[in-house]
């Protein structure tokens, strides 16, 4: 039998391809299915939607509208959207919203304990409470969120909660709770996931498998049930040949120390460390000079640069030494990441699973608040039809996927798989394919978005990303702590970004998007294939 999404339009299939998480993403994707006949699919995308983000009022009214669902699930949706009243007043909300753009927690927290003093039993300031608890991963606050809704919705969110606190005990008893309570959709997959996490192999087989043979359509399901039948979480493979890790830094002599401690008692094989130092007026020099003395000159070396030349210049000074040419491998990482031990068996993993890829790269999440996930595995969306914010303003001609934005990690990115672009947080190269490349372009300096131009170039000449989500890396810097409106990084990132995007035209950018996308496409279609029933 043909998979369920051999059948669909190219434009939802290739958005259900990009990913099946978020609740935005598959509300989108439930327009598509509806725009195309598909009225099943589409309810039953909205569904997972709403399941997503179960305390959404609107998406909970649309959800109890749909005809043909469980009275279970019928009933939980009908409850959400007719115990949440906002304020009558949209004006109420003033001092509140201030507060969240100024991200002012601690009043935030006040504002929302009296308003739940003054309206208790109101879902709207429950779930207000709920996003900003789950945006500081404050698990205490989120607990008593949690504790205070009825019980089918306290035990999917609970779950979701202990998943992304690294719980997945607890997790696994209020998933088992909650199917015995209501049909909730995708809540088969969760199972599966903490299946997963806990090393019960034929647990998690069998629950994925049951989530795909009810929801055919949900991605990152058959992802994750490929990876554990064939791929396997644990599968690492340190790159065969001679191997170079490239750093950059500037005036970061604390997080270059910690980087390079987290580096260096990682398995490395005979690798070879250089940082190059991007004119640092800090303690940078003294931090690099005691890292020289406990690695030794054969493990480790330095570059020296009197000013900041900026990011996409540092790699191609790095790219131009003699040990780095004769190389057979080349990553780079960012000055302020923390890596897990087998990072680089990992990446190398990923290389022997894909080993005509351009690059591989890894999950990436938010040091302090490790639920977040900073990128993964992106797409590429160059004809503003299908999902999202689809406005070409602003010279845009492309825009990127965003599931992992719209949701946190529960697991649910763990897999390998091609895709558009991965960070330069923590990439790998062939040293003759990044050298075929011709360099980093130095339009995007001093940083921002020459690694994604370099991914576009890589997909234009037919070599497609990889990303290896079983690395998971540490980012000490929040996902823009710098780059909002007035800060720092704001004018240099917008600029950037228009540079990028007036670099090539449409078609060109289209040209690269469908690399992407047939890749991860027949992808999916040869693992779906494999996993299905015979």
């Amino acid at each position: 039998m043909p998979w369920l999404l051999e059948e669909l339009p190219e434009t939802l299939r290739t958005a259900l391809v990009h990913g099946t998480e978020g609740a935005g993403h598959l509300r989108g994707c439930a327009r598509l299915a509806a725009q195309a006949g598909r009225a099943r699919l589409s309810g039953e995308l909205l569904l997972a939607a709403w399941a997503q983000s179960p305390l959404d009022a609107v998406l909970a009214g649309e959800a109890a509208s749909l005809p043909d669902i469980p009275a279970s699930v019928r009933g939980v949706a009908a409850f959400v959207a007719e115990n949440s009243r906002p304020p009558v007043n949209p004006g109420d909300l003033g001092y509140y919203q201030r507060l969240a753009q100024r991200r002012e927690a601690v009043k935030i927290a006040h504002y929302l304990e009296r308003q739940l003093e003054a309206d208790p039993g109101n879902l709207f300031w429950e779930r207000l409470s709920l996003t900003h608890a789950l945006d500081a991963e404050d698990w205490d606050a989120a607990g008593a969120v949690i504790a205070r809704l009825p019980e089918p919705l306290a035990r999917l969110l609970g779950g979701d909660a202990a998943m992304m606190r690294g719980a997945p005990e607890a997790a696994l008893a209020n998933y088992a709770r909650c199917v015995r309570l209501w049909e909730c959709p995708g809540l088969t997959a969760r199972l599966g996931l903490a299946c997963v996490a806990l090393g019960q192999r034929a647990e998690a087989e069998s629950w994925l498998r049951a989530g795909l043979t009810r929801e055919p359509w949900q991605v990152h399901a058959l992802l994750a049930l490929y990876d554990l039948l064939f791929a396997g979480p644990g599968l690492r493979s340190l790159p065969e040949g001679e191997t170079v890790v490239l750093l950059y830094t500037w005036n970061k002599a604390r997080d270059i120390g910690l980087t390079l401690e987290s580096l260096a008692a990682s398995e490395l094989g005979q690798a070879h460390i250089i940082v190059l130092d991007n004119g640092s007026t800090d303690d940078t020099a003294q931090v690099l000079d005691s890292w020289g003395g406990k690695l030794g000159p054969e493990r480790f070396s330095t570059v020296s640069l009197p000013v900041n030349v900026g990011a996409p210049a540092a790699r191609n000074w790095l790219m131009s030494l003699p040990v780095v040419k004769q190389s057979q491998w080349t990553v780079f990482l960012d000055d302020d990441v923390s890596l897990p031990p087998d990072w680089l068996g990992l990446l190398g993993a990923a290389a022997g699973l894909y080993p005509l890829a351009g690059v591989w790269g890894a999950r990436v999440r938010d040091f302090s608040r490790p639920a977040h996930v900073q990128s993964a595995d992106v797409f590429l969306d160059a004809a503003f039809g299908s999902i999202g914010a689809r406005d070409a303003g602003e010279g845009r001609r492309f825009s990127l996927s965003s599931c992992h934005h719209q949701t946190l990690d529960r697991g649910q990115f763990a897999y390998v798989r091609p895709c558009a672009t991965v960070t330069g947080c923590c990439h790998m190269f062939r040293t003759r394919t990044l050298a075929g490349q011709g360099g980093f372009d130095l339009r995007y300096s001093p940083s921002q978005y020459d690694d994604l131009d370099h991914d576009i170039r890589l997909l234009l000449s037919g070599r497609t990303p990889v990303y290896q989500g079983h690395l998971a890396v540490g980012h000490f810097k929040s996902t823009g702590s710098q780059g909002g409106e007035g800060q720092a990084q704001y004018g240099v990132g917008w600029a950037n970004q228009y540079k990028l995007h007036q670099k090539f035209d449409q078609d060109t950018f289209r040209r690269a998007a469908s690399v992407a996308d047939r890749a991860a496409w027949e992808d999916a279609l040869a693992k779906w294939r494999a996993v299905a029933p015979q």
